[in-house]
């Protein structure tokens, strides 16, 4: 178990070093995005969730997946009461 100090180191690291990355700018979702509007998906949907970001560290970039990107869309979907 993590003491206080880690915590903070932890917490300092991540203060210092993430920063807001586009989804537009996340490789992955580019594939997941033009994939969805060719099965149908609303184009409204799609732009939404394109002028969001994620708050990361440079090396979470990498590891977001489409599994994230579904997440969002499906509570897009929740909040407008689509799902």
């Amino acid at each position: 178990m993590p003491d206080d100090r880690d915590v903070a180191r932890r917490a300092l690291d991540l203060q210092a070093r993430a920063r807001d990355y586009a989804l537009v700018s996340i490789p992955a979702y580019q594939e997941w995005s033009k994939r969805k509007l060719n099965e149908g998906e609303s184009p409204a949907l799609i732009a939404n969730l394109d002028a969001r970001a994620m708050w990361l560290l440079p090396e979470q970039v990498a590891g977001v997946s489409e599994a994230d990107f579904e997440e969002l869309l499906a509570d897009l979907k929740w909040t407008i009461g689509e799902a």
